[in-house]
């Protein structure tokens, strides 16, 4: 479970500093994007562990 929220925090992350680059500015919608990406990419990732 550990790892999911890692990964989900470093989608996060990762969402919101290429938007910085390609946008050049910090937007609400930006971020609100990034968390959205980063909540979907870690309890996907969670729901594979449970898997295998």
């Amino acid at each position: 479970m550990f790892d999911a929220f890692l990964f989900g925090i470093a989608i996060c992350f990762g969402w919101i500093i290429f938007d910085f680059v390609k946008h050049k500015k910090f937007s609400k919608e930006n971020i609100l994007s990034a968390f959205m990406v980063g909540i979907i990419g870690g309890g996907t990732w969670y729901l594979i562990e449970l898997i295998f």
